[in-house]
């Protein structure tokens, strides 16, 4: 015969089935049926175009191709527990391509409020001209750029962002890596726990901050001041043996060093100039993690 106790904890587990139950009623649970749909357009454009796109929950790639048009893929999804629920859930996700001159806007949003438990999204893929100039935002979702020699503008969460090529860049995301490959002009790249790598670049002017991972340079500054910052992890910069610049850098629970015989190197800093005088100046910090400054290899 069961006691008052063993009744007792029989009702509360009942009790809190239902209440369980009642929630579930209440709200939608993400399903794994998906449904999906693919949208292609071909816009005509001059040489340098400005092409803007903003998506969610989405990849973002972008890659040059003919000099006279804008090819267009949006890969839109929706999701739910059953076909026609990942059906209507899909028909909530709008796609909209519109051109004003030479700009060419890509937006696929929601048309109803978010759902805060589904897995709508859209991946936008476009080939460009190679001067296009690009504006690219999304979130949870990786943003490339390749072969693309005009400027960029990245903006996602929780998701890498890749360059190759471009001028003048202004990159931001976190939870995740930046790899900006051959860069020109000036260099914007920020993150959080991922590590930023900035490599083969061409007289550049950089500001490069994350923090929780490794941060890496090589190539050549431009004149001006140059920032470099990181935490918790390793900082390298590698450099023309023959650059001319100026150094400010340190570390705390890690080593410094350099293959550059004209600075001043203790346990922890770098400093000095590496000629006369010089109107690159370098502000490099980080901590629990080596800094070095390398001479770069023929």
């Amino acid at each position: 015969m069961s006691g008052p106790s063993t009744r007792t904890r029989r009702a509360a587990v009942l009790l809190a089935l239902l209440l369980v139950a009642g929630v579930l009623a209440g709200c939608q649970v993400t399903g794994t049926v998906y449904a999906t749909r693919e949208e292609r357009q071909t816009v005509q454009v001059g040489l340098a175009p400005l092409v803007v796109v903003d998506t969610f929950n989405g990849r973002i790639t972008v890659n040059s191709g003919s000099e006279t048009q804008v090819d267009v893929r949006v890969s839109s999804r929706g999701s739910g527990t059953d076909e026609a629920d990942a059906e209507r859930d899909l028909a909530r996700v709008g796609v909209e391509v519109t051109q004003v001159g030479d700009r060419v806007t890509i937006t696929a949003r929601r048309l109803d409020d978010p759902v805060a438990l589904g897995d709508s999204g859209a991946d936008v893929e476009l080939v460009v001209p190679p001067a296009t100039r690009l504006q690219l935002r999304t979130s949870n979702g990786r943003v490339e750029a390749a072969n693309v020699d005009g400027s960029i503008l990245a903006r996602t969460s929780n998701g890498a962002i890749t360059t190759r090529g471009g001028r003048d860049l202004d990159l931001d995301t976190s939870n995740g890596p930046v790899s900006v490959n051959n860069p020109q002009g000036r260099v914007v790249a920020r993150t959080s726990n991922g590590s930023l790598d900035i490599n083969a670049a061409r007289d550049t002017h950089v500001t490069a901050e994350t923090s929780n991972a490794p941060l890496t340079f090589s190539g050549s500054l431009g004149p001006g001041e140059h920032v470099f910052r990181t935490s918790n992890a390793k900082l390298s910069l590698t450099l023309p043996g023959d650059a001319s610049f100026t150094i400010e850098g340190s570390t705390s629970n890690g080593g410094a060093y350099t293959e550059f015989p004209r600075l001043q190197v203790s346990d922890t800093t770098i400093r000095g100039t590496t000629g006369i005088s010089s109107v690159t100046v370098i502000r490099a910090t980080t901590s629990n993690g080596d800094l070095t400054v390398q001479q770069q290899r023929p």
